[in-house]
This record gives structure tokens, C-alpha cells and sequence, in this order.
């Protein structure tokens, strides 16, 4: 695995490329139409997502309630604790940018997050999956929405099960949740 901030941009997906843009440092969501982007209902617990629509438009869901965003809507913030998902539209282009808040070195994050997910191999495993959730704050929602249980199947699965199972994140720099992980943590 590369350095994700000079590897600027990989496939994810039929038509689906995500890429590094600078100034300002965020992540950036190139579709084609091909095939549908799908982010699934999750939270953050520590760090806020800023979105901007670039070209197109994107179906977000904040707690339930359904909007579409345009280039027009400019920077729409996704709160932590927030629980959202995304979806584009099926034959229609979207460019979609993220920052991830409250600080550079969280966008910088954020780009190591989605560089550990978009691995080869770490969807198909829910115990990879949820290492990278682990590690990078994310948490799915289930259908009871009870936020103490998504947390612990969280820790539980990706912190404990997962290494004990021998799982290794592709990139160990990940730390967005930089109240579990402070920075001077090594591995």
C-alpha cells in the first residue's frame, strides 16, 4: 500500500475513483454513472464530515431525513454522532468532495480510512472491515439504532477479535480517533 497522500487517486469500483486533492488537502469522489455509489448508514463518533457536490447531485440521509444535494447546496456538514449514508444515482456522473474536521491532520486521516477500506480483500472480511472501523472511527448502524451496541460491536470485533484473528490493517498510520489513539502511539 501506498502513501495516500502521493498515490493521489485508485479505483474502488466500476466507474467509481477516489482520489487525493490539495489545497485544501480532502478526498474526492469521481462516478461515472456505471455503477452506484452506496456509503451505508454509519456515525463518527469523534470527527465531522464536511460534503460538497461538485458536479451532479447525491441522495444524503442525515437521522432519517432524505435530501439531494447539488453543486448549488455548497458545503453541507455531517455532524459526529450523526447517523448518515450516501447514495448517487444510477447513470448519472457525480463529483463529490469530503474534508473531514476538526483539523487537517483528520482529513489526512480520513484519507488513510478510506485507503485501509478500499483494500484488496477488506470489504468481503467483516472482520477487516471492522478493523477499519475500529481504527478510524466509524460505527454501522443496526436496526435497533442503539448507539452503545454499535460502539461496542465496534471495539469488540475490530479492536479485539480482529488482531486476535491476525488481521492487520493494509495501513497501520490509521488513527482518526485521536482520543483512543493518541498520536504518540505506536505499533
Amino acid at each position: 500500500m501506498g502513501d495516500p497522500l502521493r498515490d493521489d487517486s485508485y479505483l474502488i469500483g466500476k466507474g467509481l475513483t477516489m482520489s487525493v486533492l490539495q489545497n485544501p488537502l480532502r478526498t474526492h469522489l469521481e462516478v461515472t454513472g456505471e455503477e452506484v455509489f452506496i456509503a451505508p448508514p454509519h456515525w463518527h463518533l469523534y470527527h465531522e464530515e464536511e460534503l460538497t457536490v461538485v458536479k451532479g447531485r447525491v441522495k444524503l440521509t442525515q437521522d432519517g431525513i432524505t435530501r439531494i444535494l447539488t453543486p448549488a447546496d455548497g458545503a453541507v456538514s455531517v455532524p459526529p454522532g450523526v447517523v448518515h449514508n450516501l447514495e448517487s444515482f444510477p447513470g448519472e456522473e457525480l463529483s463529490l468532495d469530503e474534508i473531514a474536521k476538526p483539523s487537517g491532520e483528520t482529513t489526512e486521516q480520513k484519507i488513510i480510512f478510506f485507503r485501509n477500506m478500499f483494500a484488496p480483500g477488506v470489504l468481503q472480511n467483516l472482520f477487516s472491515t471492522m478493523q477499519v472501523f475500529y481504527f478510524g472511527d466509524g460505527y454501522p448502524v443496526f436496526p435497533l439504532g442503539v448507539r452503545r451496541i454499535e460502539w461496542a460491536f465496534v471495539v469488540v470485533v475490530g479492536g479485539w477479535l480482529a488482531p486476535l484473528l491476525g488481521y492487520q490493517l493494509p495501513d497501520k498510520r490509521l488513527r482518526l480517533d485521536l482520543n483512543r489513539f493518541p498520536p504518540s502511539k505506536k505499533d
